[in-house]
């Protein structure tokens, strides 16, 4: 009778060992994936406070538009290049392009010669 009962908890102790490899597996997984979530939580919530920001920025800046004419004038000018009727507009010439600098390894031509007190 004992030899027929050993193979039963050998048997057992494989699937209660089997068992518990895949629960730890299956668990290190859940892991990952909680770690992951957490992770993109965290970055959801910084770009939702950096969006915020932002857009309470922009209920700033539309609040000085509608409120400010000075600010608007501004933009109407700097952006849109508009200008009152009595404003004098001046208009300068562009800046000339500098000549390209060549390199002395490219000059071909002999320098003059140097005058010296005794050959003049």
């Amino acid at each position: 009778m004992s030899s027929e009962s050993r193979p039963f908890p050998r048997l057992l102790a494989l699937v209660v060992g089997s068992l518990l490899l895949l629960l730890g597996l299956a668990a290190l997984s859940s892991y990952r994936d909680l770690a992951t979530a957490r992770e993109r939580k965290h970055f959801l919530r910084q770009e939702i406070h950096q969006t915020r920001t932002e857009n309470e920025e922009l209920v700033r800046r539309i609040e000085r538009l509608r409120s400010d004419p000075a600010t608007l004038e501004r933009l109407a000018r700097e952006q849109y290049r508009m200008m009152r009727p009595e404003d004098l507009v001046i208009v300068l010439p562009e800046e000339p392009e500098e000549a390209p600098m060549v390199e002395a390894s490219t000059v071909t031509e002999d320098p003059p010669p140097a005058v010296t007190p005794e050959s003049g």
